[in-house]
């Protein structure tokens, strides 16, 4: 009997031992996003939606913010710093409806991870790969009454912490061709469409009517948008 335990015990350090030997050996992730050399990525997109219960903030535009941040290609990131405007907010409150104004209160920093991952914040830099320093996002919403919500920095989904080689779809990207003329010779350009879904937001109400409420700090927000990445005179794409 005590053979047979031993045994059993061995076989089960065995498979454990290999488990971990295979999750530290996964073989790296092979997407890459490529471009043309010592140029800028740029980025546009007709907005997004934010569902930040009570609230859901639309958004009608988003335009590229400068931030410093240059993508060296190949890489394994692609880093969007934008701003939202045109913006307008929706709240359903004890069975009343509002409609609101909504304002970004600060640019929106997302980081895609070629294989799907995208960790998004307000400001911060990369290094090696990551967002790092980022801060909430604040979105101010004003009408019948005033508040802010806050939305905390993260990494989506949260898993790829544990597993960044695995594949995610927190982003899935779309390369697009277009041919352009110049001259008499016609080019083929590369843009890169970028669809962004992410769930499990967290976020906070701030303000004095805001903070009222019976819950103010809530974890299961979401986040629907498009982006249109491209380089002047040059092309884009996801591989």
């Amino acid at each position: 009997m005590r053979n047979l335990f031993a045994a059993a015990l061995a076989l089960a350090v065995l498979g454990a031992c290999t488990t971990l030997a295979a999750a530290k050996t996964a073989p790296p992730n092979p997407h890459n996003f490529t471009g043309s050399p010592n140029a800028e990525a740029r980025f546009s997109g007709e907005g997004g939606t934010f569902t930040l219960k009570p609230f859901t903030v639309t958004c009608e535009k988003t335009s590229d913010v400068k931030s410093g941040i240059t993508t060296t290609f190949p890489s394994k990131t692609l880093t969007a710093t934008v701003k939202y405007s045109e913006c307008e907010a929706e709240a359903t409150l004890d069975k009343a409806e509002y409609e609101l104004k909504a304002k970004f209160l600060t640019p929106v920093t997302f980081n895609y991870h070629a294989n799907g991952a995208v960790e998004v914040g307000s400001g911060g830099t990369v290094k090696e790969g990551k967002l790092e320093g980022a801060t909430a996002i604040e979105i101010a919403v004003s009408g019948a009454f005033k508040c802010t919500i806050s939305v905390e920095p993260g990494t989506y989904p949260s898993s790829f912490l544990n597993k960044p080689e695995a594949e995610f779809e927190a982003a899935k990207f779309t390369n697009k061709e277009e041919t352009v003329q110049k001259g008499k010779n016609s080019v083929v350009v590369k843009k890169l469409e970028i669809g962004t879904s992410l769930t499990k937001v967290p976020y906070e109400l701030e303000g004095e009517f805001c903070e009222k409420l019976p819950k103010t700090e809530f974890k299961n927000g979401t986040f629907e948008g498009k982006l249109l990445s491209e380089i002047k005179k040059g092309s884009i794409s996801r591989e």
